[in-house]
């Protein structure tokens, strides 16, 4: 299943991405959830821990389907603001020499502000005094199961789905000091989406590809198998001391190609377009300014 939201921001509604809608002679539809389902408000923590995805599914098997013509409506980020949103640094070699710094031997982590999160073709804010905005295309996971001290080779069960985030940084304010949390954390830096691809339609977890574009041009490429630490090391990794709750997003780390190791660098501008990216996901296309 393609899990979206859908709605103005702030009243976004849960639906289910359709490729081809039989109700709509084969274009791209959505399933209205709430308007089937009442009771299902939101993808956040409750859904999650209450067999949400069960009910979803058996909504999409009713023969009356309540479906929207997906060229219709703005999709929010796909699931609610979670409680947490942590991320990986420097998890692709490559990026990490980008860096001029040393491959990480234990991951490295930090969160970015809820309040960050944009929906996928919303436009970047981009205040005046931030010059070197730069950009990371990743793949988040959302964690289906509240959980602790899961082993690695059961890590992948916890994972509800998996989605695109473009981590976008205000990299003077990062490196600033050595804390990263409000160059990460602008309101609009974190565009997410365009849906919640569950497991059951997507590749391996070291078998997706990234691709980001700014302006049409292609500034990363990159696959998860290149990543230092896979997905499910990370969820091994937190949950030997903290709790990663159900609706919290993981983003897993960015490929080179970001601005600022660039000769000369690059930083995102008003006017700009920046693109995100991986089947079967789809694409985050949002505009500057």
């Amino acid at each position: 299943m393609k899990l979206v939201r859908f709605g103005q921001p702030g009243r976004e509604r849960p639906g289910v991405f359709l490729d081809q809608a039989p109700e709509l002679d084969g274009q791209p539809g959505i399933l209205d959830v709430r308007a089937m389902a009442f009771d299902l408000c939101d993808y956040d923590r409750f859904f999650f821990e209450h067999h949400g995805l069960d009910r979803v599914r058996a909504l999409l098997a009713e023969s009356r389907r309540n479906i929207l013509p997906a060229s219709r409506v703005r999709l929010g980020a796909p699931v609610a603001p979670p409680g947490q949103l942590i991320c990986a640094g420097k998890n692709y070699a490559d990026h990490a020499r980008e860096f001029d710094t040393e491959i990480p031997t234990r991951p490295i982590l930090f969160g970015k502000a809820v309040g960050s999160i944009l929906g996928p073709a919303d436009p970047i804010p981009l205040p005046a005094h931030i010059t070197r905005a730069d950009y990371e295309a990743e793949l988040a996971v959302v964690i289906g199961t509240t959980c602790r001290e899961v082993k690695e080779e059961h890590a992948l069960a916890v994972i509800a789905g998996y989605t695109l985030i473009n981590d976008i940084t205000d990299r003077e304010e990062q490196r600033a000091t050595s804390q990263w949390y409000l160059g990460k954390s602008p309101d609009g830096f974190c565009p997410m989406g365009p849906c919640l691809c569950t497991p059951d339609i997507c590749p391996a977890p070291d078998q997706f590809q990234l691709r980001l574009t700014l302006n049409g041009e292609i500034l990363q490429q990159g696959q998860t198998q290149d990543m230092i630490f896979s997905i499910a090391t990370l969820i091994a990794f937190i949950t030997r001391s903290m709790t990663l709750y159900a609706g919290d997003v993981l983003a897993t780390g960015t490929p080179s190609g970001v601005g600022f190791a660039r000769t000369p660098p690059v930083f995102l501008k008003r006017g700009d377009r920046v693109e995100v990216d991986c089947s079967p996901i789809g694409q985050l296309s949002n505009p500057v300014g």
